[in-house]
């Protein structure tokens, strides 16, 4: 896309704005590619209206999640910030995407699944920038609850007699109950892997809540690229005889904690193996914090596991994307960067 004047402009101003530095720093070419098809003209070749750039539809994605905007609200404020407007490549005074075209837009983008896609994509980029560790590591996998947007509650009709006439359900049909301590949680379980040097979120993976994190470990396990599979630290909660079995059957180191049973309580090597493994487990919880705080994660914003989980990968993306924009304050200056890689 070209560069008008005012956008070239309003970047300069604005080359301090943590999504501006990664937007000029990553190549979102590949990310073009891989949206490729979104738009139903893209494989028919119809005439009609120009769409809008798929690049700059994603971008909307991750502004969405980052500032907890719902469609109606994200169009509003296209329509007025100029960051907004840089970062997505809109130009002033020209036509931009209404509600309607966002919840399409993002509607197609969760049923191709490319979400995880989008989110190993720009891993790669950042390790080739240098701003995350590239090459053999740990990666700690962990999982917590984001509640649904629907009401918990079933709801029963009944007759003039009193008996029951219809049983509605919450409009979340895929979400479920589950208890953690004394509280009980209706949506979703979220499980993420993050490395063990900086926190980067390496992939994700949703279910209903009701999912035993122990029967998903090799499903995220299996997320995780292979690069950052040195070892894998895990809470207790993914403790199996099967769970450590597939870890040495991979060659991966085993950081599991260990998990007491009814009249076996654990030796006083395992409490120490715990602890050792507590030191490092810190990087998930923190980066679920972060989620959850500045990205809104811990609610859901759409009903279903496919729209929960697109929205779980692009809160990991903004995650990734601050915490790489963070870490250039400590490293070079980002022209630096940029020139060398345009050169």
């Amino acid at each position: 896309m070209s560069t008008s004047f005012f956008l070239a402009g309003a970047e300069q101003q604005l080359r301090d704005h943590p999504l501006i530095k990664m937007n000029r720093l990553l190549d979102w070419e590949p990310i073009r590619s891989m949206l490729h098809g979104i738009h139903k003209r893209d494989l028919s070749g119809a005439g009609g209206r120009e769409p809008y750039d798929v690049v700059s539809m994603f971008k909307l994605m991750l502004l969405g999640q980052w500032h907890r905007l719902s469609d109606t609200e994200l169009e509003h404020a296209l329509a007025v910030r100029i960051d907004f407007l840089v970062f997505c490549g809109f130009d002033m005074g020209v036509a931009l995407p209404d509600s309607t075209t966002i919840c399409r837009f993002r509607n197609r983008l969760a049923e191709r699944r490319l979400d995880k896609r989008l989110l190993r994509q720009i891993n790669t980029q950042l390790e080739a920038l240098g701003l995350k560790v590239q090459g053999t590591r740990g990666a700690v996998i962990d999982a917590t609850i984001i509640q649904s947007a629907g009401r918990p509650r079933n709801m029963i009709d009944t007759t003039v007699d009193g008996d029951i006439e219809d049983i509605s359900q919450s409009a979340d049909t895929q979400a479920r109950w589950v208890k953690k301590g004394n509280n009980a949680f209706f949506g979703y379980r979220g499980f993420a892997a993050v490395d063990t040097e900086d926190g980067y979120v390496e992939a994700i993976h949703t279910t209903p809540a009701n999912t035993a994190e122990v029967s998903t470990f090799e499903t995220i396990l299996d997320e995780v690229p292979a690069a950052a599979c040195e070892a894998v630290f895990a809470d207790k909660g993914f403790h199996s005889a099967a769970n450590r079995e597939l870890l040495r059957q991979k060659g991966i180191r085993d950081g599991l904690q260990y998990r007491a049973a009814r009249n076996r309580p654990l030796q006083s090597w395992q409490k120490m193996i715990n602890r050792l493994i507590s030191r490092v487990r810190y990087k998930v919880e923190r980066a679920f914090g972060t989620m959850k705080r500045q990205f809104g994660l811990n609610r859901a914003r759409y009903f279903g596991v496919r729209k929960t989980e697109a929205q779980f990968a692009y809160a990991a993306i903004n995650m990734n994307l601050l915490k790489a924009a963070n870490k250039l304050k400590l490293t070079i200056n980002p022209e630096r960067q940029l020139q060398a890689r345009c050169a």
